[in-house]
């Protein structure tokens, strides 16, 4: 079950992070079990989760090679490593939508929300290098896990951050 998008305003988050290159049929096997490892290493560094385990990507070609973030929000912006990435995802204004529903369906809720960013004239942050968006901030908010939901699927918020 997919609901309407809409436009919402997000504030910054600090954030920590693994980065990946990948494809998309590769993201199922090796991002999840990834989030993990972001817990341990912010509670190892003294930091504190605000909210939610994410998938940022951040540099996307559909078919082709992309840049990812598995992420956790933290509630300060906590100092970098060669493991683990740090910073904040920009606040602004993000087209969003939610999906719930078993995660490879999360593909079709993408597409949709970005089908709905054209249609009404919005643009997307990063920059647009053929039919690609690198530097951009497309995430997927892992807000509940199956079994948290009544319908016993997962709850995931879709959001896309538009242009200033």
């Amino acid at each position: 079950m997919l609901t309407e998008p809409k436009i919402i305003t997000k504030p910054a988050q600090p954030y920590a992070a693994i980065i990946l290159e990948l494809t998309q049929p590769e993201i199922a096997e090796t991002a999840p079990p990834l989030t993990d490892d972001v817990i341990r290493w912010v509670k190892a560094k003294g930091g504190k989760m605000s909210g939610p385990p994410f998938f940022n990507y951040v540099a996307f070609a559909p078919g082709g090679r992309m840049t990812m973030q598995v992420g956790m929000p933290t509630t300060t912006v906590l100092p970098r490593d060669e493991q683990v990435s740090t910073g904040t995802l920009p606040g602004g204004r993000y087209a969003s939508l939610t999906h719930t529903g078993p995660y490879h369906e999360l593909h079709e809720a993408n597409m949709k929300l970005g089908t709905w960013v054209k249609a009404q004239g919005l643009t997307l942050d990063g920059t647009l290098v053929g039919d690609c968006y690198i530097g951009t901030n497309r995430i997927e908010i892992y807000r509940k896990d199956p079994g948290e939901d009544p319908s016993g699927d997962p709850v995931t918020e879709v959001a896309f951050r538009l242009a200033d």
